[in-house]
């Protein structure tokens, strides 16, 4: 790939996320180093000024270029939605004259349909549409929230979807059982323009750190011959929540000084859900995301479930590089992307069918009871190979340099 080429990536969110600086921005700044692409990204947000400026200054000390445009809310919340859109529209079409943009990176539905309506003008440009699908974003809705998938919302919406699949020159997706349904419904002879890219972590910044396992084991209170179990991300009732605390509990009453520490920037959730015998066991952290590694060396086994639903085959769980890269052996809820297939044959993983069926099984049991006995450093092992930011990277410079798909 040229020296030259600028990549715009754009995308639609609340007014607080981390996805940013976690994963798509060393990612870029590996992008940068290794493919000698010049990244831009786009932000449609309703986020705070500070959070704003925050999000500039860490581009601009990696070195990239970060614009922020405010989705507006007023008179209520679709309406600004749609004119945001509308406005968004103009200003990509801007953004791509004014900076010789190459490649443009539209992630998930709101941003395709801005993308949408300049095709007509996009055509005619000397640029590469690569669409980053970003799982099923639609289909959670309907799993999660309720969207309703006779309505005409969603239809208007996967239309939408469908257009930027058949436009895009490249469609990104995070596992193989996504790319098979999106091929599903839009053909089997578009198969050569799918690539499946990793969710990587810097593996620099997540793994074994021994001084910060004694430390936070020591000021949470915890021996070196207990379990501390770690959950961290969002939670919610698709994040099983309540279903990872009975487990716990179950271990805890025959373990009475193992702990759980979970580490979510949405805290009272969990607090309100927590049983009065554990109160003093579970351990809530909403710290930077800088401290999660040191809070992860201290673990001794990872977390990661999700409820069942169709739009899981999209998803690949960022937190189980974290935990692996970590050495940490992991609790995993089948049906997740290609997890079960990445993971059915390894010691260090426990699939457990996400209805939670197998909560309190005495394989489960005999599993957890041969913690001790698993190779920290073989877990590593595993994690660089499929997890690393390194892999990450060169997924994506794998696809942007395949010049017969672009």
């Amino acid at each position: 790939m040229n020296k030259s080429k600028n990549l715009l990536f754009v995308t639609w969110d609340s007014e607080s996320t981390n996805y940013l600086e976690s994963l798509f921005f060393p990612i870029f700044k590996g992008l940068q180093e290794k493919g000698g692409i010049r990244v831009h990204v786009m932000q449609f947000s309703w986020a705070s000024q500070i959070e704003v400026q925050r999000l500039t200054d860490l581009a601009a000390s990696l070195d990239i270029t970060y614009i922020q445009h405010p989705i507006h809310r007023k008179p209520v919340a679709s309406i600004g939605a749609f004119w945001s859109i509308y406005q968004g529209t103009f200003y990509i079409k801007r953004y791509i004259q004014e900076h010789q943009i190459e490649i443009l990176m539209p992630r998930s539905t709101m941003p395709a349909m801005m993308v949408n309506r300049l095709w007509a003008w996009l055509r005619r440009q000397p640029i590469s549409l690569v669409f980053d699908a970003d799982g099923f974003p639609l289909e959670e809705r309907v799993d999660y929230v309720g969207l309703d998938p006779m309505g005409r919302q969603y239809r208007f919406l996967k239309n939408e979807e469908k257009k930027i699949l058949h436009r895009s020159h490249k469609v990104l997706t995070r596992s193989k059982r996504a790319m098979e349904i999106h091929l599903a419904n839009i053909g089997i002879s578009q198969r050569d323009k799918f690539c499946v890219v990793g969710n990587g972590r810097d593996s620099k910044i997540f793994q074994p750190d021994l001084e910060s396992r004694l430390r936070i084991r020591q000021e949470l209170g915890i021996m070196d011959k207990d379990l501390l179990w770690v959950y961290t991300g969002t939670v919610g009732p698709q994040y099983m929540v309540d279903e990872m605390l009975r487990l716990f509990e179950k271990h805890h009453l025959a373990h009475p000084n193992s702990k759980f520490l979970i580490l979510t920037r949405n805290p009272g959730y969990v607090e309100e859900r927590i049983p009065s015998n554990l109160q003093n066991f579970v351990v809530i952290k909403n710290g930077a995301y800088s401290e999660i590694p040191f809070y992860l060396s201290a673990a001794d086994l990872g977390l990661s479930l999700r409820k069942s639903a169709p739009s899981l085959a999209g998803i690949a769980p960022i937190k189980l590089g974290e935990y692996f890269l970590c050495g940490l052996p992991v609790i995993a809820s089948s049906g997740v992307g290609d997890t079960e297939e990445m993971l059915k044959d390894k010691d260090f993983c426990f699939l457990m069918d996400s209805s939670g069926d197998e909560l309190f099984t005495v394989r489960f049991q005999e599993w957890i009871g041969g913690l001790t006995k698993l190779d920290k450093g073989k877990i590593r092992d595993f994690g660089m190979e499929r997890f690393s930011l390194e892999k990450s990277v060169e997924s994506y410079l794998v696809m942007l340099n395949d010049k017969k798909r672009m």
